[in-house]
């Protein structure tokens, strides 16, 4: 029976390969959002009126960082429950992730700094008229910092 239940671990293939194609979807969305971005600097260097031209390249820091955290994820679950240690040598230390408590907090720290990202963003984007709508990522973030050191503080 226990052999059986190993067995159903392959199934997680699965999500392993949708997290990477969602990892490449995004990669390549950044890299559009930047090339959009280096237009915008010319076209402002050459002197037409361009809103923020810095905003794309801002943006494509957004998608750049959700693609690594798709990629963290896709790698976790693959070490952790697909159970494939030959990638450990290979990988930089903070990537070697033993157990599901290591990457709930590699992913929660990376998410951190996605969302630190997209509300300075929102904040860019919004500076003109700054509302309560638009302080609301900036206070979930602080939310998730502060939960992420008394996590850590416990763990000392």
């Amino acid at each position: 029976m226990p052999k059986k239940l190993l067995a159903i671990r392959y199934v997680y293939w699965i999500a392993v390969a949708f997290t990477l194609i969602n990892s490449v979807v995004f990669l390549l969305s950044g890299i559009r959002q930047s090339l959009e971005g280096y237009l915008g600097v010319y076209r402002y260097l050459g002197g037409e009126p361009f809103g923020n031209q810095r905003l794309p390249l801002l943006e494509s820091l957004d998608s750049f960082l959700v693609a690594l955290v798709f990629l963290i994820f896709s790698l976790g679950i693959m070490k952790i429950f697909i159970g494939y240690r030959g990638l450990d040598e290979s990988l930089p230390p903070w990537l070697r992730i033993h157990d599901f408590k290591e990457l709930k907090v590699l992913l929660w720290e990376s998410i951190l700094v996605t969302l630190v990202v997209m509300a300075m963003g929102t904040v860019a984007r919004n500076i003109n008229s700054l509302t309560w709508d638009s302080l609301v990522l900036p206070a979930i973030v602080l939310v998730l910092a502060v939960g992420l050191y008394l996590m850590r503080g416990k763990e000392t």
